[in-house]
């Protein structure tokens, strides 16, 4: 650090000037560094990531994966040991978000969560999901399975797809549905509408987003960024965004 003191003339006034130098670089120095490309390539995140968060004090990476209302066939066997059928039920499902955490490149846990609208910040609330194998902290019991990609958000997905189209049991107790029947009274309030599943009032979640991730992330929920999704300006204008169609679901805007 340099100091200087000079004397500035402009027309007739005269300035005495005491300025503080932090640095001095040659200008051609200067000129390559501005004129250097740098490029970070981002990591291949899951299908419909709207939040990923990374903790390098713990190798951790979280992944907030939302998927849009639609109806999903799941194949359920009711008892424990065996003995009954598996039944399919084709339901209505609200938002489902999924919380995926990763040590490394390793699969840590999934966690899954219902909303009755799209999350637009970390700080939004949660609901219990109403699937079977998720216990009331949204952990799903992932059993045996096993999933690869060549990339993190590849095994993600892969995931993801897998516990769609595994058989659904009683392993462990799913949280209570809003209403009495069951998932065939679930199957049949979604033949008659499919966005029936927005309209339904599901228990909620004792922690928010924003506290779920931190716990996955090992890190305080302070520490977080903000968080916020920017809204769309079309969201306004329609009841809910256009639902996309994703491997083993089907999307519904509209009853068939």
């Amino acid at each position: 650090m340099q100091s200087r003191t000079y004397l500035r003339i402009e027309g007739d006034l005269v300035s005495l000037v005491s300025e503080v130098v932090d640095r001095e670089v040659a200008l051609p120095d200067l000129l390559a560094e501005l004129t250097s490309t740098q490029l970070q390539v981002t990591p291949r995140l899951p299908t419909g990531c709207r939040f990923w968060i990374r903790s390098g004090s713990t190798d951790r990476q979280v992944f907030v994966i939302e998927q849009a209302p639609m109806r999903r066939t799941i194949e359920y066997q009711a008892s424990r040991r065996g003995m009954s059928e598996p039944v399919n039920h084709r339901l209505a499902l609200p938002y489902v978000v999924f919380v995926v955490s990763t040590i490394g490149e390793q699969i840590e846990s999934l966690s899954t969560y219902f909303r009755s609208s799209s999350l637009r910040s970390l700080d939004d609330p949660l609901c219990h999901s109403c699937l079977p194998n998720t216990s009331d902290d949204g952990v799903v019991c992932l059993g045996s399975v096993r999933v690869a990609g060549a990339s993190v958000g590849e095994r993600v997905d892969a995931l993801i797809g897998a516990f769609w189209a595994s058989r659904f049991n009683q392993d462990l107790r799913r949280h209570p549905l809003p209403f009495s029947g069951g998932f065939r009274s679930w199957a049949a309030r979604s033949r008659r509408d499919p966005l029936a599943a927005l309209s339904l009032s599901y228990d909620a979640y004792w922690r928010n987003l924003r506290q779920v991730v931190a716990q996955m992330a090992g890190i305080v929920a302070a520490d977080l960024p903000a968080g916020t999704v920017p809204a769309e300006a079309s969201e306004t204008e329609v009841r809910t965004p256009e639902p996309v169609a994703l491997e083993g679901g089907e999307a519904d805007a509209l009853a068939s």
